[in-house]
């Protein structure tokens, strides 16, 4: 049963294939479900809010616990092609995170590899496993899985997401929906009697009466434009991420710009476990509706490992355009590493409102290392916006919680200055 909404919130995603080792050898007769997803939820499909990464894909899964409460869920698949994806669960009646496996964390089934672990030419598949709090340990242990999942008790309703970031064929070349491998099948085992059981229904999730409020800040107005850590999200968060977020009001006579040297991005599954970071993304997004709607990452942003790269932000209504492109492609010629975002404010979204001048700015880091130094998460979180003040109100300690000045030249600043001071 399929699910198509639109959604306001960050929510989950990945791709699987195939029914093996314990979910099927262990239990025989075993029958594995599909159909039980929801419908792609694209970041770049502008319906996504919550400012999602135009380079990822979501899926949910979501299931009335509590009338099911004697059966462990089984998910088997393939790892997919990509560069991460993670799988999550949340208390859908709060939103908030109460378990979860990253990729370099699965476990694979006997006789295959995780590729996010290893390079390897083979397909790699895993088992992962649902199980509430209440669980026999007998029943946990003949398992035999490190895939374990447990809901705690209290938990009524759960929802199991997946995300997925740039995915690919099988190849690497070709962008894919679903990382070049089916979607995850799900099976249900009853606890009393380990035998296969039917799989809970898939009932409408509450991410999709998430919503997001918006505000007109006075630092909006603001020549300078600083990036702080975002707070860990309460509503469907993805705990393996780390946010520097910034926000300015736009106008057709002004750049915003800023420089800052990226983390640097492992090459190779073998060298994921240590790196400062799996993945960066810079994304642009309304204030008014929290929608994504620019984007670059890592794959597609003129930079290099160690090297400042630059980002210019004008909208498209600039009287100007033609001369701010212009001089970015001469820098260009002569080596700078530099960025140019077109920020269309007239455009109209799914409500049929107006973008706006309004906008967010997301640094989004994938599995952040503390342990490199200029994570970060290492990072103060400072609050958004609530009834005390705005973020720049509630600086306290800027050695730490405004990232140029905690990270240095790995830490962001934007400027805001006329289209003339730029050009010239």
């Amino acid at each position: 049963m399929n699910y198509k909404y639109l959604i306001s919130g960050f929510i989950i995603a990945y791709s699987l294939v195939f029914l093996t080792s314990s979910c099927s050898d262990d239990n025989p007769g075993l029958v594995a479900t599909k159909g039980q997803w929801s419908e792609t939820l694209k970041g770049n499909g502008e319906e996504v809010g919550a400012y999602p990464d135009l380079y990822s894909n979501y899926w949910e899964y979501t299931y009335d616990l509590e009338a099911n409460n004697n059966k462990a869920l089984c998910f088997s698949g393939q790892f997919p092609h990509c560069r991460y994806f993670s799988f999550s669960l949340y208390d859908d009646e709060t939103g908030s995170a109460i378990g979860g496996i990253d990729d370099l964390h699965i476990e694979p089934d006997e006789g295959t590899s995780n590729p996010f672990c290893q390079t390897v030419a083979q397909p790699g598949h895993f088992t992962v496993y649902v199980v509430p709090e209440n669980a026999d340990k007998g029943f946990i242990d003949g398992l035999n899985s490190k895939n374990v999942c447990i809901v705690k008790s209290g938990v009524k309703k759960v929802a199991v997401c997946i995300r997925q970031y740039l995915g690919t064929d099988s190849s690497g070349e070709k962008a894919d929906e679903y990382g070049g491998v089916e979607l995850p099948l799900i099976s249900a085992i009853d606890m009393s009697t380990s035998k296969a059981t039917d799989v809970p229904e898939h009932i409408l999730s509450n991410i999709y009466n998430a919503s997001s409020n918006s505000y007109i800040l006075k630092s909006d107005e603001f020549r300078e434009v600083p990036f702080f850590l975002s707070p860990v999200s309460k509503y469907y968060p993805n705990n393996s991420t780390s946010y520097l977020y910034a926000r300015t009001r736009l106008r057709s006579d002004s750049i915003l710009s800023f420089s800052f040297i990226p983390a640097p991005i492992p090459q190779k599954a073998e060298d994921y476990g240590g790196a400062a970071a799996r993945y960066w993304s810079i994304c642009v997004g309304s204030a008014a509706d929290t929608r994504s709607y620019a984007s670059l990452c890592d794959v597609n942003a003129d930079w290099g490992e160690g090297i400042k790269a630059h980002f210019v932000i004008c909208l498209k209504n600039n009287p100007r355009l033609s001369e701010i492109e212009a001089k970015v492609r001469r820098e260009k010629n002569l080596g700078k590493k530099i960025n140019l975002i077109v920020w269309d404010s007239e455009k109209t979204n799914i409500d049929g409102k107006p973008l706006g001048e309004y906008i967010a700015l997301m640094y989004r880091n994938i599995l952040p290392n503390s342990n490199w130094p200029y994570s970060i998460s290492n990072m103060l979180p400072t609050d958004y916006y609530d009834s005390t003040g705005e973020p720049i109100d509630h600086v306290t300690q800027p050695e730490r919680q405004l990232a140029h000045i905690a990270l240095g030249d790995y830490g962001p600043l934007g400027i805001k200055e006329s289209t003339s001071d730029f050009l010239e």
